[in-house]
Formats: structure tokens, C-alpha cells, sequence
């Protein structure tokens, strides 16, 4: 039987779900696939073991890496809200200039992101994180409920922190990495294309000219290859009911932190759907998720969780909450427009 949304905010005696499911890549286990590259900083430092990618090593030389980060699938999840799961949260978003308009769950830093913050709601902002910091998370949540989800810290302002209520994570175990080496080459010789060897041979910033426009030869030596996986492919995630329970509004009832956890439960499994991370990087489960209850003493249960029955538990909690708190779910984006002096102002004195 479906678990309760409501039975878990309740039980002071659980204080996690955790959530495990196996992954291979959807060409086979022999095949590399591409984690997530990051430039190398312009201070002298150097990726660990020459790669371009987030790997470690335990102890016994295993080598473990990151194919989606925490922050990277928290963007997944809370995608969504703008999607398939529109109608249980507010619809907000921020225009700047005529670029098209970005919802509120898309901004880098959500309610505290920088392009929020130099609209008109910039003080209305900082009394709701005050509020949220004094221990009434109402004014916010009736905007932003997913702040509470996956977390804000509000750096540049109040220093408000609203810690993560799920941690999610993809990583694959026991790898190799790979480099891979090609060279293109240009459809016509310069003599067909009537351009002097002197021209075409010119270097410009370590490639020829004629590399340069496209033309000559270009070798790339050495690329990163991807990584082959040995070991498993994991993606794990925990959602925090310990950090959720606290989030209650003034008569102390179950409600708000019931629908928190369904834009928790809700979110994650929707994005779980798809694990096409990147090119390269496509994964597909090799079996059922599990999911498990952790108590206050450490003891792990089973638990049974549909994406049907959370879904339908969301949906009906998020319309008990946008009746109690007189709030629209759904429906068009409330727009609000970046004003540059106020983004300018952000700079401080000049």
C-alpha cells in the first residue's frame, strides 16, 4: 500500500527517506560515457588526475565520479514546477529587457537570485526571509515553496540560510578514464582553393590560418574520452522530514510540511523519469528504485512509494494549501520586470 504523505510529517520518529536506484548506460556497460567537464581555474591549481572531470579515490584506490552534481539535479527537480507540475506551486518570473521571461524555478538562486531581487519585489524579499529566519516560513512559501525544498542562502542580504530538504546524486563507481584523439581535415587541398602557402601555413593562436577558418587540418591530441564504468552507476538521493517538520505555520498543523514534502517526493520522481543527463550521458535504471524509512535510532525500513499516489496526494494538499493561505497555483506567470537601476544599484558605490 502507497505510504501517506501526511502519516510521514507526523511521525516524529522518522527522520529521512532515502532513495537508491542503479543506472547503466543506454549503449551497454562497455561503453564510456561523459560526466560533466569543468575548466580548469586560471590560478595555477589542476583537475585531480588530469581530467577534466569530478573524480576521487577512496582509499583502497577505487575511483568514484560525479555524473550529476547535488546542485545540478536540484535543477532537474524543481524544472517540474514549470511543466508537468505547474499547477501545484505560484507561477512567478522575471523578464529583463525583451528576453523572454524565466519562472522563478529556473533562477540560479531562486528567490534570493540577483535578477529577482532588482525587481519590485526586492523588499518584500528580504521581510520574507526575515520572517522565514524568525520561524514563519508563510510569506515565503506563498511564493516561493520550493525555496524550501532545495534550499537558499541569502549571501548578499540578510545572510538567511534555508538549508536543502533533498540532497540528490548521480555517481558512478570503479572507473577508467579515457582520452580520445581525432583530426579534421579539410575537403579541398590549397592549391583548389587558391590560397597561398604562406597564408594558409601562418599560425594564429597555436593553429594554422587555415586550421583556423576551417579549411587546413586540425588534430585534437589526447581529448578527454569519458570514463568506462567497472563498478555501478547510483543515483541517490535523501529527503530530510527532519528539516520539513520544522516549517509550520502559526496554528502548528501538519499541512505546510505535508505539501513541502510532496514538491520534495513529487519533483524527484518526475525527474527520475528521464536520466538523459548530457550527450555522451544517457542512463537508463536496471531495475525497480528503493526506497526506505530511516528512524531517529538508525533503523532502515522498506517503504512503498508511487509516483501515482504522491502525485495524487500533491495535488490534493497543494489545493488544501492554496485554500488556506488565499493563494493561485498554476495557471499564467505573475510577471515582474528586472529594472536596471536597481541591478546597478546592487554594485554599490562606484
Amino acid at each position: 500500500m502507497p505510504v501517506s504523505l501526511s502519516q510521514l510529517v507526523s511521525d516524529s520518529g522518522i527522520v529521512a527517506l532515502t532513495f537508491r536506484q542503479e543506472l547503466q548506460a543506454v549503449d551497454g556497460p562497455d561503453i564510456p560515457i561523459f560526466p560533466p567537464t569543468y575548466p580548469t581555474p586560471k590560478d595555477g591549481w589542476k583537475h585531480k588526475f588530469d581530467t577534466p572531470y569530478t573524480i576521487n579515490e577512496t582509499t583502497d584506490g577505487v575511483r568514484v565520479c560525479d555524473l550529476d552534481s547535488v546542485q545540478s539535479q536540484a535543477n532537474r527537480m524543481e524544472a517540474v514546477f514549470t511543466t508537468d507540475l505547474a499547477d501545484v506551486v505560484p507561477q512567478l518570473a522575471v523578464q529583463a529587457g525583451t528576453r523572454p521571461p524565466v519562472p522563478l524555478t529556473e533562477l540560479p538562486h531562486r528567490i534570493v537570485d540577483a535578477a529577482i531581487r532588482a525587481t519590485d519585489l526586492s523588499d518584500d524579499i528580504r521581510s520574507w526571509m526575515e520572517a522565514a529566519d524568525s520561524g514563519d516560513p508563510e510569506p515565503l512559501v506563498r511564493v516561493a515553496p520550493t525555496s524550501f525544498v532545495y534550499g537558499v542562502w541569502d549571501s548578499r542580504d540578510t545572510q538567511v540560510r534555508l538549508p536543502r530538504a533533498i540532497r540528490s546524486e548521480i555517481r558512478a563507481y570503479d572507473v577508467s578514464v579515457f582520452t580520445r584523439s581525432k583530426l579534421y581535415s579539410g575537403a579541398f587541398p590549397r592549391e583548389s582553393l587558391g590560397i597561398d602557402e604562406k597564408v594558409w601555413g601562418k599560425k594564429t593562436g597555436g593553429k594554422t590560418a587555415a586550421a583556423e577558418v576551417g579549411f587546413g587540418p586540425a588534430p585534437s591530441i589526447n581529448a578527454h574520452g569519458g570514463i568506462l564504468v567497472h563498478g555501478k552507476i547510483v543515483h541517490s538521493a535523501s529527503v530530510l522530514l527532519n528539516v520539513l517538520q520544522k516549517y509550520r505555520t502559526a496554528d502548528g498543523s501538519d499541512l505546510l510540511p505535508t505539501y513541502l514534502l510532496g514538491l520534495a517526493l513529487g519533483g524527484l520522481l518526475l525527474s527520475a523519469r528521464d536520466y538523459t543527463l548530457r550527450s555522451g550521458c544517457i542512463l537508463v535504471p536496471t531495475g525497480a528504485a528503493e526506497w526506505q524509512s530511516v528512524a531517529t535510532t538508525g533503523e532502515r525500513t522498506p517503504v512503498g512509494i508511487s509516483e501515482s499516489a504522491v502525485i495524487e496526494q500533491l495535488r490534493e494538499v497543494a489545493r488544501d494549501w492554496a485554500e488556506a493561505a488565499d493563494i493561485d497555483l498554476g495557471g499564467e506567470p505573475e510577471i515582474h520586470h528586472y529594472d536596471p537601476e536597481r541591478g546597478i544599484a546592487m554594485y554599490g558605490p562606484a
